[in-house]
């Protein structure tokens, strides 16, 4: 597929992002994924996954790797995150790294901005010199595996993934870089 990347800047973020990345996050997981928890379950993940804080320590981390698109206005549209690991990966190569989120907000679906930071973090991971890139993906987001599967990744366990008290089966991705 073809990236119509027109009138997005894609940047590092900087610390003046972390609100709208908050606010982005919760807004992209919500419209995704928001109809399967409960109003108790959802707010207690939103409540400690994407805040203000998290994103700003997560920019100001010279470990992560935090990439925004912003369209013409300097609205932010869509994010990545890269991390050390974190994921339960227990035949992970040390050194290994974690592509943490790449969220798109859904006006802009479909024009390659998730490919792009896909490319981004898989050289960020070899940049970085990591043997292997990790990433989750919850199982029943069919749409996101196929695309993780072009770029090569491979599904390697499952493990459950808690969104407040409720628990998603998640599948846990690799991607070999050695």
């Amino acid at each position: 597929m073809a990236s119509d990347l027109t009138g997005i800047t894609i940047r590092a973020a900087v610390l003046g992002d972390a609100a709208a990345l908050a606010e982005l996050g919760r807004r992209t997981f919500i419209d995704k994924f928001g109809h399967i928890y409960s109003k108790a379950d959802l707010h207690a993940y939103l409540d400690e996954a994407h805040t203000q804080a998290v994103y700003a320590d997560m920019i100001e981390s010279p470990d992560f790797l935090v990439r925004v698109a912003a369209l013409p206005d300097e609205t932010l549209s869509a994010y990545l995150v890269c991390s050390p690991l974190e994921l339960p990966a227990e035949e992970a190569a040390e050194g290994s790294v974690e592509l943490m989120r790449v969220y798109v907000d859904q006006p802009l679906q479909g024009r390659g901005l998730g490919s792009h930071f896909i490319e981004e973090a898989i050289d960020w991971a070899k940049i970085s010199q990591a043997p292997e890139l990790y990433l989750s993906v919850f199982s029943e987001n069919d749409r996101a595996r196929a695309l993780y599967e072009r770029f090569g990744f491979e599904k390697v366990g499952e493990f459950d993934f808690p969104v407040g008290n409720h628990r998603d089966l998640e599948f846990l991705m690799r991607l070999k870089l050695e």
